[in-house]
C-alpha cells in the first residue's frame, strides 16, 4: 500500500511538472506573436529624432544681412568649417537639410487628410489669404502610445506650379504632425515645417523633434537683404495627444 502511494506521487509530480514545462515553452511564444502583431499594426516607418538639430544649437538673432552669395559648389562648404556666427550660412544648410527630408517622403495619395482651420490659418495670414494649399496627406507613423498614434503628412503636388513669386496666389510645402486615438479618429494636428521658396518674400519654418516628444519650430521670414526670426515655439504633447505650447 506504501509502495502504491509513493509512485502515485511521483507521478503526480511528474505531471505537474511536465505541465509548469508546457506552460514555460509557450508563454513567450504567445509574447512574441503579441510583439509582432502589435508591430505590425503600428507600422513604425518613421524614427525619432526628426529634423533639423542646428535650429536649437544656434543662438541666432532677431534679424541678419543676407549675404550677396553662397558657394555651395565648393567642395570644402560645409557646416563644420563655418563660425558661429555665420548665420546665413547655417540657415543655408538648415534649409537644404529640411528641404532634403521633405524631398525624401513619399505619401500616399489614397491618405489624405485635411488639417485644421486653425493650422491652415498659419499660412493663409502670411499673404493676406492670398495661398492656396494641397491636402496633406499619409506618409508614416512615429509612434503609438496607449492614448494616440504619432503620424506624419505631407502636402500633395495639386499647387506645386504656385511655389515662387510669378503667381498672383501663393503656394506651400508643408509637412504636418497628427495624433489619432484608438480608433484612428484625429485628435490634433500642428503644422511642423513650411516653405513657399518667394523670392520677394518668402517664409520658411524648420523643426526638430527630439527622442522625448518634444518639438521645436522656428519660424522665419527671408527678403532679398534680410533674414529674421518671426517667432520660436516649444511645443510637447499632453497624454490625450494634443500638442501644447511650452
Amino acid at each position: 500500500m506504501k509502495n502504491l502511494i509513493f509512485y502515485l506521487f511521483i507521478l503526480m509530480c511528474f505531471s505537474c511538472k511536465k505541465n509548469d514545462l508546457k506552460q514555460a515553452i509557450n508563454e513567450p511564444l504567445l509574447s512574441l506573436n503579441e510583439n509582432n502583431q502589435e508591430k505590425k499594426n503600428t507600422e513604425i516607418v518613421l524614427k525619432l529624432p526628426l529634423g533639423e538639430k542646428k535650429i536649437i544649437e544656434y543662438n541666432f538673432p532677431k534679424e541678419w544681412n543676407n549675404l550677396e552669395g553662397i558657394d555651395d559648389t565648393n567642395p570644402d562648404f560645409s557646416i563644420e568649417k563655418i563660425s558661429k556666427k555665420g548665420y546665413d550660412s547655417i540657415f543655408y544648410f538648415i534649409e537644404k537639410s529640411t528641404d532634403d527630408l521633405y524631398n525624401s517622403l513619399n505619401y500616399n495619395k489614397k491618405q489624405g487628410i485635411d488639417v485644421s482651420k486653425k493650422e491652415v490659418e498659419i499660412l493663409l495670414k502670411l499673404y493676406d489669404s492670398s495661398v492656396v494649399l494641397d491636402s496633406v496627406y499619409y506618409v508614416g507613423t512615429i509612434s503609438k502610445t496607449p492614448n494616440y498614434t504619432l503620424k506624419l503628412y505631407k502636402n500633395g503636388d495639386k499647387y506645386k506650379s504656385m511655389l515662387g513669386s510669378e503667381n498672383e496666389k501663393s503656394s506651400f510645402n508643408y509637412l504636418c504632425l497628427t495624433t489619432f486615438n484608438n480608433q484612428d479618429v484625429l485628435i490634433d494636428s500642428k503644422i511642423i515645417y513650411y516653405n513657399n521658396y518667394d523670392d520677394i518674400q518668402s517664409y520658411k519654418r524648420f523643426f526638430y523633434i527630439n527622442e522625448n516628444f518634444k518639438i521645436y519650430l522656428s519660424d522665419f521670414t527671408v527678403n532679398e537683404l534680410n533674414t529674421e526670426i518671426l517667432s520660436k515655439t516649444n511645443i510637447e504633447i499632453d497624454e490625450k495627444g494634443f500638442f501644447n505650447k511650452k
